[in-house]
């Protein structure tokens, strides 16, 4: 089935029931049924279970000073990330502060600029006569930047969801759920998820044009934000997605809802597949290759010409990024295979050619193929600027923290970060890291594993079943799409199908009735099946509407010949 031998890994067992042994292994209930939390996990409610915003730090002295741009028509600057998530959460507070009669300006930096404030980008705003700065997915961190406004005699309100430092940056007020002393009761927020909470807090003050019908409409925005970066599906970051989801299937958006039909997404199917992987990196793709406003832009527009002028720039930036992603993807394999690269267990590649907003998304793909942690740099004229790419076990800040003289800067999380080393420190730093990962690494992490939510038994695979489980959607970080295993299925036939004849089809039988699988994108070479035999197969469900009904559909992750 694959090129590794993967070894299969079924959670303990603790309920009979299939929905809530999932809860279990998504950590929703523990030893003992809570309904409570079940129905706040499958049924959440937009009225009562958002949290109070007031809880967040900060929180107050940032919604009383922005009431007073609003009362006084003060310009209000908007310093937004170049991403995903800071794009879209800068377009809700562009939305809000709009209707609530100040036309914002906005500011997002290019990525040789570098990620958070930078000087020009603050004069900017200042210049266009903005009396206070809000930052979106950013400035947790940035003590100059910081300093910068306020000498400048600017107030800044920090919003951001990164992990702060022991001390935070001068600020009018610095509003992040991850502040240790913060009495929110949720942390994981997107930097969407934020901004998200400040115009809830200012919906508090005028109820009348900020009503609930405007919280609704415009939850697709902070619904991007957290589908598209990485944070946990949970708590309230499912509460955004959940509702985000249905407002995005009619958005009333037209930006949205154009990136959706040049992107062929067919709205009635809308999943947080759909917007983390097709919405998500057209949002993004002009900030990995040059500036990020056009994306802005289409998410503020009414104006469909404009519209479809810059949804057709998104659509052609986004095909320069896949090219561009695939050509390194190739080039970096070729190597690594040529010079025997996984002999280490941690693969360092470094180029000139390679631009800075690709290397990461071909970083993860590297690390899918060849199971090891990957560091991809861009070479430039002083120094190496790269990104780092890890496996479960290798949490790549606390190693980065342990080498850091050598290292020029760094951030990010266990699993991702950004680096850049000197020319001068780049072979101690290679050669410190190589024996870092050779100690720390077992051969035990290196080995691809299936975790496995549950064994089903056949009689199970049912469209009943299946849509009870459809009932966990939106599925994402911290709740993944369940994976089942069922044992001793009697394989029928196989083929070839699809457009390019590149997806397996297989019929399987359990001696009452028949199951249909399929394998997405299969290496052809690799297929020594026998129909007649028996296999144990793991999969993920969903359903297919087909000649007026439903059937139950089973995407076929791995299969081996039963015991």
């Amino acid at each position: 089935m694959s090129m590794h031998k993967k070894t299969w890994e079924v959670k303990p067992k603790k309920y009979d029931d299939v929905i809530l042994q999932l809860l279990y292994n998504r950590g929703i209930i523990g030893e003992v049924v809570d309904e409570e939390k079940i129905q706040k996990f499958l049924n959440p409610n937009f009225e009562t279970d958002f949290h109070n915003p007031k809880l967040l730090p900060d929180f107050g002295k940032a919604i009383d000073r922005l009431k007073i741009a609003v009362e006084k028509k003060e310009k209000v600057g908007i310093f937004a990330d170049y991403d995903a998530d800071g794009i879209p959460g800068a377009a809700l507070l562009y939305k809000t502060f709009f209707a609530l009669g100040i036309k914002p300006e906005i500011f997002i930096p290019t990525r040789s600029d570098g990620y958070g404030f930078n000087e020009s980008g603050i004069d900017y705003l200042i210049d266009r006569g903005c009396k206070i700065i809000i930052s979106v997915d950013l400035g947790i961190r940035d003590f100059s930047g910081a300093n910068y406004i306020k000498s400048k005699k600017i107030d800044l309100i920090i919003t951001d969801h990164h992990l702060p430092d022991e001390k935070l940056p001068k600020a009018l007020a610095v509003v992040n759920p991850k502040i240790k002393s913060s009495k929110y009761p949720f942390s994981d927020l997107a930097g969407g998820g934020v901004a998200y909470k400040i115009v809830q807090g200012l919906a508090e003050i005028y109820p009348k044009i900020l009503t609930e019908k405007f919280l609704k409409w415009n939850l697709d925005l902070p619904a991007i934000s957290t589908m598209t970066d990485v944070v946990p599906l949970k708590g309230e970051n499912r509460l955004i997605a959940k509702f985000g989801l249905k407002v995005l299937a009619k958005s009333r958006n037209a930006g949205i809802a154009e990136i959706c039909r040049r992107a062929g997404i067919d709205l009635s199917k809308l999943n947080s597949y759909s917007v983390g992987f097709q919405i998500g990196p057209r949002i993004n793709a002009p900030g990995r290759i040059d500036q990020a406003t056009g994306s802005f832009e289409i998410l503020i527009s009414g104006d469909e010409k404009e519209v479809a002028k810059l949804a057709t720039e998104l659509e052609e930036k986004n095909l320069t990024r896949q090219n561009s992603m695939e050509k390194i993807f190739q080039e970096a394999s070729r190597k690594i295979d040529k010079e025997n690269l996984i002999k280490n267990k941690i693969i360092i590649l470094a180029n000139p050619k390679w631009p800075k907003g690709v290397i990461g998304p071909v970083a993860s793909r590297l690390v899918e193929k060849y199971l090891r942690p990957v560091i991809l740099f861009k070479e430039e004229s002083e120094s190496f600027s790269g990104s780092v790419r890890s496996i479960n076990g290798f949490n790549i800040v606390e190693v980065l923290e342990s080498i850091k003289k050598y290292l020029l800067s760094f951030g990010g999380h266990a699993g991702a970060a950004g680096i850049r080393v000197t020319k001068k420190n780049y072979h101690t730093f290679y050669d410190k890291i190589i024996l870092f990962a050779k100690r720390v690494i077992s051969d035990e992490m290196l080995q691809p594993k299936l975790k496995i939510d549950l064994e089903l038994s056949s009689n199970k695979i049912s469209v009943n079943q299946f849509k009870e489980i459809e009932k966990l959607e939106p599925f994402g970080m911290g709740n993944p799409r369940p994976v089942f295993l069922t044992p001793d299925l009697i394989l029928r036939s196989h083929r070839f199908v699809g457009k390019e004849n590149k997806h397996l089809q297989l019929r399987f039988f359990d001696g009452k009735k028949e199951i249909k699988g399929i394998v997405f994108s299969h290496e052809k070479d690799s297929v020594e099946l026998n129909a007649g035999e028996k296999y144990d197969i793991v999969y993920t469900t969903s359903l297919n509407f087909w000649n007026g009904k439903w059937w139950p559909d089973v995407q076929i992750m791995d299969l081996k010949i039963s015991n």
